[in-house]
């Protein structure tokens, strides 16, 4: 594995475990890169989570790379850099779970934690896509397709097109995510469900996902990741000329 920005790779037991950090330049563009190693690694199961027991929110933005985001070349460029992450997130065949601490998952966290196979929260996150009311953009990380994918086009719309927010609780409910525990509970729930994940035959466990993901793939890889960058390239092109 190699240098991630602010993201911390460790691998125990078959278990690859990433950990985010603050998003700034180096960090996003290394997003993409964490999760291609990820995928030829050996590990068996891969966790996504958080430093310091969270997981991704506005608040792991760094504010002064953020400011320099306001030119059409870089934020075109963050928006390729958008459609490799989700692009690896749905290629990786290794089983992946998220696990998600408060404040909760949150625009691209989002997407990142929806991208995962499984998805477990404390009681106290939330899950958003923000795109809409924080940036004026479209979701062009993949959460236009991703949503839709768990929870039907109907509840996607009041979610992506209005900012409401889900509680874990309410995300457990409804399919969005697959599980919201207490939080002194959700290291040793996610820890069962990898020893779980592991106890199977290794080649079957990884073709039921990649089985399973040909829905995601065809939709996200060819259609909406694509049709949702080129959207949201354009907004920035017109507002950057302005």
């Amino acid at each position: 594995m190699g240098v991630y920005g602010d993201i911390n790779v460790t691998v125990e037991d078959d278990v690859l475990t990433i950990e985010l950090g603050t998003i700034d330049g180096p960090t996003h563009e290394g997003l993409a890169r964490v999760l291609r190693d990820a995928h030829h690694s050996d590990a068996k199961i891969v966790v996504l989570t958080g430093q310091g027991r969270r997981f991704m929110t506005g608040e792991n933005y760094d504010l002064a790379w953020m400011q320099t985001l306001g030119t059409y070349g870089k934020l075109a460029q963050l928006g390729r850099e958008a459609e490799d992450i989700l692009r690896y997130s749905i290629m990786i065949e290794k089983p992946m779970v998220a696990k998600v601490f408060a404040p909760g998952a949150h625009g691209l966290g989002a997407s990142l934690a929806l991208a995962c196979d499984f998805v477990y929260a404390s009681f106290d996150a939330t899950f958003k896509d923000d795109h809409l009311s924080g940036m004026g953009l479209p979701p062009g990380d993949g959460g236009a397709v991703l949503w839709p994918a768990r929870i039907g086009i109907t509840k996607a719309r009041e979610f992506l097109m209005t900012d409401r927010v889900a509680s874990a609780a309410e995300a457990a409910e409804i399919g969005l995510i697959n599980k919201a525990v207490p939080t002194e509970q959700l290291d040793a729930e996610v820890d069962a469900l990898v020893e779980k994940l592991k106890s199977y035959d290794y080649k079957a466990l990884r073709m039921t996902k990649k089985s399973l993901n040909q829905y995601l793939q065809h939709n996200l890889l060819t259609v909406g990741l694509s049709t949702s960058y080129a959207q949201a390239s354009r907004m920035v092109g017109g507002l950057a000329s302005e």
